[in-house]
């Protein structure tokens, strides 16, 4: 699948997927989360994730069908949201978090939303998710206004 965040004059970007047969969905995004949805793409491609956000699109979701209230999603789209979450938070605050205090955290979290817990995360995963996140999050920033920035899902971490 083909990621195009196109780069809003107005500040608001869109989000377009375009699936290998060719079909596609997209969505007008809040400027948080063009940064936020790369972030996916690096965690979801770095753990193998096919049923987490981009995986769902892939196999035929709709963008806006993650807005619906009482959608079920898969324990893995659950898992990458809070992974998601935990290297937003990172990357506001500038502070790395180690792997030990992140596996705690994100073990809390999935307990107290009641979904199964996620195997611990080592240095080499964090590493791989933070190099590839940093890698898109500066391809965007350096996409102009009214520029599309496309990346491949899911992402190749051999290259």
């Amino acid at each position: 699948m083909r990621i195009q965040l196109k780069k809003g004059r107005d500040g608001r970007s869109t989000l377009a997927c375009v699936r290998s047969d060719g079909s596609r969905t997209w969505a007008r995004v809040h400027p948080f989360f063009p940064e936020h949805d790369l972030t996916h793409c690096a965690v979801e491609s770095a753990l193998g994730f096919r049923q987490a956000f981009f995986g769902l699109v892939a196999s035929g979701w709709e963008i806006d069908a993650f807005q619906e209230k009482h959608l079920e999603l898969p324990a893995e789209a659950l898992w990458a949201e809070n992974i998601v979450g935990l290297l937003d938070l990172e990357r506001a605050s500038g502070q790395l978090i180690p792997a030990p205090e992140l596996n705690e955290q994100l073990s809390v979290v999935l307990e107290k939303q009641q979904v199964p817990p996620f195997r611990a995360m080592t240095d080499a995963d964090l590493s791989n998710m933070r190099q590839l996140r940093g890698s898109l999050v500066s391809r965007w920033r350096m996409t102009l206004e009214g520029e599309t920035l496309e990346v491949a899902f899911p992402q190749d971490l051999r290259t």
